[in-house]
């Protein structure tokens, strides 16, 4: 037995710190309940994930003690958490603690639960097993272990880590030895029985049935029905850290996996695979535990670093510099018959054995070793064949692993090896082939090999072979066809304009698929001698480059493109991005090869990506959505029933969330209130707001959707019904019925002539008290978005606008100004004419800007003299025109203050622009433009100074 270094792939990890909300970074538990949450204890306090924020629960949510050393969720979905002051469960937001007679139960460090299905708990507290249930809500315990008459020797004097069988037997950590209790029995596995003296704190049964041990300094295995474990220590004495939260587990593939004192290892048949630093994975303090989410996902316990999830763990490999490829640009890829692996990179080509952990680069006989190596292929006799960017056409030797250089040509773009045995090169300045067999290369120009016509063409982009042996090659905008007789030359025209053509691959039944720029992806086919195309509609690949294309013998289409990777598998599309595991999402070169066992590697300008079992990509993963909670101003209201509510004035807030923790970036929500609106509305924030609803019935309606997946959740509903304010009820009406009709009848008794009068003064009456609350509830919805003096937007409503605006531009991929304006000596105003003057020039200048942007773009108030402008769409080129007419608008006419009296007045701009490749927080916008605000200022007032 063995340790050997993970065949090095770079493991595809996301960190998860402070930034993303997870407050402390030392974790110390893991558990995910039914809905999908993910709950992660720390040494402060114990952590929700959504999937989009983390929520904190200590003290204030009834946690006596905020340093967590125990999770579980058993199978009725109740939360359970143990740290040194107690054992507690998850009440709706709180935790409650669970006593026995009156006392707490601590849970130690290092201590774990367990469950039956019938959700009775097991764990262990004060060197007593326990057995928890919770008839009623009422806790009723039972200590199982020890019992000293029950043991072969002195009871331990420490027991660790239960873990219950599923016909009932529990194993746990005795002393130094291994405690099996079954039927009330305890049975000791000590040195006797192939048990180390150790702390044995973990235990996991695998599916064949064996059951694994982890100690502090050991690993155990106990084959079924064997009476005697087996030693599985990784030798190198890599398991003597003390202090670690020691943890075993198994992986979706049923493979082992442990933590080491530097490194996650995993048991391979007959050694442990170590994952450390050299493929990515930096651990901190130790890794604390092992989870994985409703959808599969793979997330580990860090002490020190946070939350890790391993990115397509089990089926995505990353291959880059890091292991041995002499370049992270990788623009083509090929194996042998030896089944090695070559890689050409923009640095040269490098190689990858069965075996071999790291890339080698051999580069014997290349002479000028970091050529860009744009084309490999394997002819029919096992010859590598490698082309370059400046030209050179090499073959490697695998005999003698030497490279010679065969000839030098244009620019190489693409080679093919057909299934003649010969290999074809396109180049910027011509097409090429070359005759393996006779080991030489015949030029194709005006005649081909054996008198062959071909039409002369110049700059070649890509070839394929279609299954009934055409060659295909595309330059820009034409097709040639060779049938192995004769060239066929196709004209490209889509809508009547050249596609620009940029990738190309053959599909299974002859058809061609083409990549364009202008026109997405397009499917030809030949009838009647005439190519027929038909562009292929897909949202996932809206605003998106396609940079290649290939069919894999599952006739799945794969379409690598600037923002990750799009995959059709005959049915559903796809794309698969960083946040899947890929390596990067800008694919490169020819992107794609399909391995003889159906994997596919990738290529990309960041490394390689390799995808072991591609038919996982579409495993049905249900789309989930849920409400959060429902709040107004500090009160929360239960969403598993229908919400009552009394009128108000203040918003009401629904937060949404989906528990799924892959493209997220893709994910929006949507949502309609019935009874309100019958349209629906999108947004990619979970958090929708309503502001003083009108009294009546309304169902709040919403449901999720993924585009990268093109996935959406079941619609679900909430009922929400607004009470009238107590002067529109009908009690209150009653009231005013009966007094009226009191009042009537006194009046008639005493004084009938003034009954009309005093009937028609209380009518009068109602009706103003009603008009005046109608205003009044429209005045209080004014002032939520508008300010009071200028009507423009406040600035609260200002920075919702901008908020919303660059969530709309991150997805679009577009730009928008932003401009911050500052009124030049408003103060000097104020102080020679006062401050009705002072208003007054605030007024007419919202006026006057109002009047000069477009109908779509937001003016408001900032603050004070100060007021911010959201121009959607535009950037510095385009909106400097804009700004300019906002700059003379104000300084153009006077501006009257009264009593025919007229002031100049000028303002300084700040203008800044949203750059979706490099994006901004709204919070940096608006410091930024502050800053450039500010020069405008310093260097003469009455100017626009720009943040380029």
């Amino acid at each position: 037995m063995w340790v050997a270094p993970a065949q090095s792939q770079q493991m595809p990890l996301r960190y998860f710190t402070q930034q993303d909300g997870l407050g402390n970074l030392s974790v110390t538990a893991m558990a995910t309940d039914m809905d999908g949450y993910i709950w992660v204890g720390t040494e402060n306090g114990l952590f929700r994930y959504n999937g989009a924020e983390f929520r904190r629960y200590s003290k204030e949510e009834g946690l006596a003690e905020v340093f967590v050393t125990a999770l579980h969720v058993d199978a009725q979905n109740r939360l359970w958490v143990g740290n040194s002051d107690s054992v507690y469960v998850r009440a709706g937001e709180r935790f409650a603690p669970i006593l026995n007679n009156g006392k707490k139960l601590p849970i130690s460090a290092g201590q774990t639960f367990s469950s039956s299905p019938d959700g009775k708990l097991f764990f262990v507290s004060q060197q007593r097993l326990y057995a928890l249930t919770m008839p009623g809500d009422k806790p009723q315990f039972e200590v199982l272990f020890p019992n000293q008459q029950n043991l072969a020797q002195p009871a331990p004097d420490a027991l660790f880590g239960v873990h219950r069988d599923n016909n009932g037997d529990f194993w746990l950590g005795c002393g130094q030895s291994i405690c099996e209790y079954s039927d009330k029995k305890t049975r000791v596995w000590d040195a006797s029985r192939g048990v180390p003296d150790d702390q044995w704190r973990s235990f996991y049964r695998d599916s064949s049935g064996q059951l694994w041990a982890r100690g502090e300094q050991h690993i155990v295995v106990l084959p079924a029905n064997d009476d005697r474990f087996k030693d599985r220590t990784p030798p190198g004495d890599i398991l003597h850290k003390k202090g670690l939260v020691i943890w075993i587990s198994a992986d979706a593939e049923g493979r082992i996996l442990s933590n080491a004192d530097q490194a996650l290892i995993r048991w391979n048949e007959d050694h442990w695979d170590s994952f450390d630093r050299q493929n990515g994975l930096k651990i901190g303090g130790g890794l604390t535990g092992l989870l994985f989410d409703k959808d599969g996902g793979m997330w580990l316990g860090s002490r020190g670093l946070g939350l890790i999830k391993w990115l397509g763990s089990g089926n995505w490999e990353s291959w880059t510099m890091a292991q041995g490829m002499p370049d992270d640009v990788v623009l083509s890829l090929a194996r042998d018959r030896r089944g090695v692996m070559h890689v050409g990179t923009r640095s040269g080509p490098a190689q990858l054995g069965p075996d071999q952990q790291y890339f080698s680069a051999n580069t014997d006989g290349l002479g000028k070793i970091d050529h860009q190596w744009s084309g490999m292929v394997v002819d029919d006799t096992g010859t590598v064949w490698g082309g370059t960017y400046s030209g050179q056409l090499m073959r490697f030797d695998a005999t003698n692993r030497t490279y010679t250089q065969v000839a030098t040509l244009p620019q190489i773009f693409r080679m093919l090896a057909d299934r003649k045995g010969n290999i074809w090169v396109v180049t910027v300045n011509g097409l090429f082939v070359i005759d393996t067999s006779a080991s030489k290369m015949n030029v194709m120009r005006s005649a081909g090999p054996n008198g062959l016509e071909i039409s002369k063409a110049g700059n070649f982009r890509d070839l394929c072979q279609s299954p009934n042996g055409d060659i295909w090659v595309l330059a820009r905008n034409q097709l040639l066809r060779f049938d192995g007789k004769v060239w066929n030359d196709f004209q490209v025209r889509f809508n009547g304009e050249p596609p620009n053509m940029a990738g190309l691959s053959c599909a299974g039944n002859n058809d061609l698929w083409l990549g364009t720029l202008k026109a997405g992806l397009i499917r030809a086919s030949i009838n009647n001698g005439n190519l027929q195309l038909q562009q292929q509609e897909s949202p996932v690949l809206k605003n998106k480059i396609i940079f290649s294309l290939q069919e894999d013998s599952r006739g799945w289409l794969w379409v690598g493109t600037d923002a990750g990777v799009a995959v059709l598998n005959k049915k559903q599309w796809r794309v698969f991005n960083q946040s899947n595991g890929f390596v990067w999402n800008e694919t490169n070169g020819r992107s794609f090869f399909e391995a003889p066992d159906g994997a596919m590697w990738i290529a990309t300008s960041n490394g390689i990506s390799h995808i072991l079992r591609p038919d996982r990509l579409f495993n049905a993963q249900e789309l989930s959505s849920l409400i959060e909670s429902v709040h107004r101003e500090d009160e929360s209201y239960s969403v598993n029933k229908p919400i009552d509510l009394a009128w108000s004035h203040q918003p009401i807030e629904f937060v949404l969330a989906s528990l799924n923790f892959s493209n997220r970036g893709a994910l929006e929500f949507h949502y309609r209130l019935g009874g309100l609106e019958t349209a629906w509305s999108t947004s990619t924030t979970p958090k929708i707001r309503y502001t003083a609803l009108e009294p009546g019935s309304y169902r709040f309606e919403y449901f999720v959707s993924n585009s990268d997946a093109q996935q959406s959740s079941a619609i679900k509903y909430l009922e929400l019904v607004i009470q009238p304010p107590w002067w529109k009820t009908i009690w209150f009406y009653m009231l005013i019925g009966a007094a009226f009709l009191i009042l009537v009848f006194i009046i008639h008794t005493y004084r009938l002539r003034k009954l009309t009068e005093l009937q028609a003064k209380t009518e009068a009456i109602v009706k103003e008290r009603t008009r005046e609350l109608e205003l009044s509830r429209e005045e209080l919805k004014v002032r939520a978005l508008r300010d009071g003096l200028t009507s423009a937007w406040n600035r609260s409503a200002m920075l919702e606008i901008l908020e919303m605006e660059l969530g709309k531009a991150g997805r679009q991929k577009t730009s928008l100004l932003v401009v911050l304006l500052d009124l030049d000596n408003f103060k000097r105003v104020n102080d020679t004419y006062g401050h009705p003057a002072g208003d007054a020039v605030l007024i007419e200048v919202v006026r006057r800007m109002n009047a000069t942007v477009r109908q779509y773009d937001a003016v408001g108030r900032y603050g004070g003299e100060e007021f911010l402008i959201i121009l959607p769409g535009l950037d510095l080129v385009h909106g400097k025109g804009l700004v300019e007419r906002l700059l003379q608008s104000i300084r153009e006419q006077d501006i009257s203050i009264g009593e025919q009296q007229s002031i100049r007045v000028t303002g300084s701009f700040g203008v800044i622009a949203f750059d979706p490749q490099k994006p901004m927080t709204a919070a940096e916008l608006i410091s930024n433009v502050d800053q450039a605000l500010y020069r405008s200022k310093q260097q003469g007032r009455n100017r626009v100074e720009y943040v380029e």
